[in-house]
This record gives structure tokens, C-alpha cells and sequence, in this order.
């Protein structure tokens, strides 16, 4: 018979469980200290996440306040990296430009506006941007580094304005200050030569009594006469352009006005067409007989455009607060280097212009408080428009 195996007793002693039992509590201690601390932590995590949430929105706020105020800046701003390229292009910027910030930023300065950020080598306060229809605009600029906190360059930011109406606007003076030199000259001389005028009158007019009608002579005579007439006509455009523009102004209807002044045109009726388009319900405050004198001037000027068969259009309308009158013709038109001078005096492109009636049709709306334009483009016609205050 086989002995069955004997079974192996582990007996443990006091000792040792006891040293168990301390094991077990230190670990139970441990991890209590490590759930505390776990859950002190995750309170910590918590804390700072709501800080960091709170210190976002601050910087997003703030952020959001700086671009609204860079924004609204009315100066062009433009800002770039150390390689020049383009981070920051403001509204103003754009406006000034022409540019969108999509089409401009992420590439070089001098790709855009065809130039160098920085432009040292001038001296002079007024500098130019290259806009992008390839308008130079006139600008006054100031460049500026952009330091980090450490105070290291991190870039550039330039700071500008359009100059353009300014220059325009001092240009404008300008010119007006030279009209009233020519003014002033204009008086002094028709003063100075109307009464040996009236002498040369006098002696034509008994050199014509002294010769019979059938003379030869007379038709010398009749020419100074005309010379004589010619030469006043002159000096009364002069010392009418040199002296103040009174106006009295009264309420009339603007179809009234058109229709006045072309009550006694002559031109011939089958070559020529005007055509009025005005409502009559639409009245003014104006001088119905210096207005009349404009209109009349510068119709005169659109019927002696037209060479052949032509057409002149006759618009009057309310535009915001003021009366529009539009005349437009299909003439010869004007030559885009005289357009700008045919409002200034004594330039005329006739044979035997003075060149003082559009300059004085000038005044005249100027006196109102309203202003002329002219558009015209050669061999299709041009366009006079006039603005009075409603």
C-alpha cells in the first residue's frame, strides 16, 4: 500500500503579523495622504484653469479693444516683420491704399507698393504710396521699431496720412490768390485804357462826319469802330470779373431759369438739338439773371462745339441738398491738358475769346455758394455740371 504525502504547515509568528498589520496602516496612511493631495491637486488644477479662463477672456477683450481702436484710427497703419513682410494693415490703410487686407498681408512691402518700408535717403516731409490703381498718393509718413519686452526688434510699423486733399486744398488757395492779383491788374488796366478808348471814339466818330458817305475811306472808319467795340466788350468782361459778384437771390422755378436762357439762342435749329429734361416743381434760391448769364454762356459754348449735327442735353434734378443742372453736348470736346485751365482767366481756346466767360460763370456759382464741373473727352463731347445749394 502507498503512504499518503504529508501536508506542510506554515504557521506565521506574532511578530511578523504585527509587523503586517503596521505595513498595512503605514499604506492605508500613504494612500489617504495621497488621495488628499490627488484631490488638492485636482482643486489646484480647477482654481488655475478658472484663472486661465478668466486671463483669456481678459486678453481676448483686451485684444479685441485694440484692434477696434487700431481700427479706428484715422491714420494709415502698417505693420511688418523683420523681413518686411506685411502682419498689420488697418482700415485707414486701406482706404488710403486701396488694398484689401486679404491681398496684402503675408507678403513683402516692397512687393505691394513698389518701394522700400523705410525711405532714409529723403529729406523731404511729404513722401509717396503707390496705391493700387498705380496712383502715386502723397503721404506723410513715421516709421517706428517694434520691441518686445526683452527690447528686442521684432519689427516695424508705419504710421501715415493722405496728403492729397490737403495739397489739393492748398493748391485751391493758391490759385484763388493769383485770381485776385489778375482781378486787381485786370481793374487798373480797363481803367487805363477806357478813356483813351473814348478819345480814339471821339476822333473816328469826326473823322466819319469829315467823309461822304460814298468814300472809300468809311470802311476804315467802320473798322475802327469795330475795334473799338470789340476792345470795351473786353474791358467790361475784365472790370466785371475784377469787381465783387452781388447777387440777389429769389425763388423761381430751375425750369424757368433753362428756359430763359434759351429763349434768345440762335443756332441752326435742323443741324442742332437741345433736349431739357426738368421737372417743374423743382424751385431755387438764386440770381435768375446772373444764372441766366452762366447758362447761356456755357450753352453758347456747346452749340460751337458741334461742327455738324450734334445734340445738347439740358438735366435739372435734386441731388441730396443741392440743385443739379447737367448740360451735356456731343462736340469736339476739350483736350484733357486744357480741361483744368478753361475756368481760369484770360485761356481760351478760340480765336477770338477773351477767356474770361466760363472764369466768370465760375464766380458767378462760386457768389452762390455752388460749384462747376467740366468732363470731357475728345471727338465725343463734353459735359458741364453745376451744383447750387437747394
Amino acid at each position: 500500500m502507498m503512504s499518503k504525502p504529508t501536508e506542510k504547515m506554515v504557521s506565521i509568528s506574532q511578530v511578523d503579523l504585527e509587523n503586517l498589520t503596521k505595513a498595512l496602516e503605514e499604506f492605508n496612511k500613504t494612500s489617504k495622504s495621497w488621495e488628499q493631495a490627488y484631490s488638492l491637486l485636482q482643486e489646484t488644477i480647477s482654481e488655475l484653469n478658472r484663472e486661465l479662463e478668466l486671463k483669456n477672456r481678459e486678453l481676448a477683450t483686451t485684444s479685441e479693444y485694440l484692434s477696434n481702436l487700431l481700427e479706428s484710427i484715422s491714420d494709415g497703419v502698417i505693420a511688418v516683420d523683420l523681413d518686411e513682410k506685411i502682419n498689420r494693415f488697418n482700415r485707414s490703410a486701406s482706404i488710403i491704399s486701396g488694398y484689401e487686407p486679404s491681398e496684402v498681408l503675408g507678403k513683402y512691402f516692397s512687393e505691394v507698393f513698389n518701394r522700400s518700408f523705410s525711405i532714409e535717403e529723403c529729406n523731404q516731409n511729404t513722401y509717396q504710396l503707390r496705391s493700387k490703381r498705380g496712383r502715386l498718393i502723397p503721404i506723410a509718413e513715421r516709421n517706428s521699431h517694434i520691441t518686445d519686452s526683452h527690447g528686442n526688434i521684432i519689427g516695424q510699423v508705419k504710421i501715415f496720412q493722405d496728403l492729397s486733399e490737403i495739397l489739393e486744398l492748398r493748391a485751391h488757395i493758391q490759385h484763388k490768390e493769383r485770381l485776385a492779383l489778375i482781378g486787381e491788374m485786370s481793374a487798373t488796366i480797363a481803367h487805363e485804357i477806357r478813356n483813351p478808348l473814348g478819345g480814339i471814339r471821339g476822333f473816328a466818330s469826326f473823322l466819319a462826319q469829315d467823309l461822304a458817305e460814298n468814300d472809300p475811306r468809311q470802311r476804315f472808319v467802320k473798322k475802327i469802330m469795330q475795334g473799338i467795340q470789340t476792345l470795351e466788350h473786353i474791358i467790361n468782361d475784365l472790370l466785371e470779373y475784377a469787381r465783387p459778384i452781388e447777387i440777389k437771390p429769389e425763388t423761381r422755378p430751375l425750369c424757368e431759369l433753362i428756359r430763359a436762357s434759351l429763349e434768345f439762342l440762335s443756332y441752326d435749329k435742323k443741324n442742332i438739338t437741345i433736349l431739357v429734361e426738368c421737372s417743374p416743381e423743382i424751385k431755387s434760391k438764386f440770381d435768375f439773371i446772373r444764372m441766366k448769364q452762366v447758362l447761356t454762356n456755357i450753352i453758347v459754348n456747346s452749340i460751337q462745339s458741334i461742327t455738324n449735327q450734334g445734340e445738347i442735353k439740358i438735366k435739372g434734378e435734386v441731388e441730396n441738398n443741392y440743385i443739379r443742372i447737367v448740360i451735356k453736348d456731343n462736340g469736339c470736346g476739350i483736350k484733357p491738358e486744357t480741361l483744368p485751365k478753361i475756368f481760369s482767366p484770360f485761356f481760351s481756346t478760340k480765336e477770338k475769346g477773351t477767356g474770361l466767360g466760363l472764369a466768370l460763370c465760375a464766380k458767378i456759382i462760386e457768389a452762390h455758394g455752388g460749384q462747376i464741373n467740366a468732363e470731357s473727352i475728345v471727338g465725343e463731347g463734353t459735359t458741364i455740371t453745376i451744383w447750387l445749394p437747394a
